[in-house]
């Protein structure tokens, strides 16, 4: 029961990575081509690749971090009896979930003072720009708030190293 509610939402989140390291390896060799071959370089494209950053990494974290795929120090952690490293375990992702909420607070602060802002290479409003990281910070929170359950009895479904579920 539980894979079904959030399966769609995690397929949806790694499609949307997809097309966008699509359009982003799509763009950087048009760009090369351009640049190298015609002599005639695109005006937009190192800002475009930018933005996309900025979106591909947002929506990357809560990714990598579902799948337990973050890079963390344990040796530590493994010297302490079983009891206190599922209090450890707990706290980082109740901290994960405090990254996420100030995330997604601070960055609503910034898109209303560039609300009327335009990016000046692709003319995007900037707020489109910021909704990246406050889209992917409710995604990282809705993964810790997933997580911190585990450590009430709620069983997650394991995601594959592949994506498939």
């Amino acid at each position: 029961m539980t894979g079904a509610v959030f399966r769609p939402l995690d397929r949806a989140v790694e499609f949307v990575l997809f097309l966008i390291f699509l359009v982003f390896t799509l763009v950087g060799g048009l760009q090369v081509f351009n640049r190298f071959v015609l002599g005639l370089p695109l005006s937009w494209s190192e800002e475009f690749q930018k933005f996309g950053h900025i979106w591909m990494v947002m929506l990357a974290i809560p990714v990598a971090y579902r799948r337990g795929a973050h890079l963390g120090m344990d040796m530590l952690l493994r010297l302490l009896p079983s009891r206190a490293q599922r209090a450890v375990g707990l706290l980082t992702e109740v901290l994960w979930l405090v990254l996420a909420l100030a995330i997604g607070r601070y960055t609503l602060a910034i898109m209303q003072i560039a609300w009327t802002q335009e990016s000046p290479g692709l003319g995007l409003p900037m707020h489109w720009v910021y909704s990246g990281m406050v889209i992917g910070s409710v995604y990282l929170a809705i993964v810790a708030l997933r997580r911190i359950a585990t450590h009430f009895g709620w069983k997650e479904p394991r995601p594959s190293s592949l994506g498939v579920h």
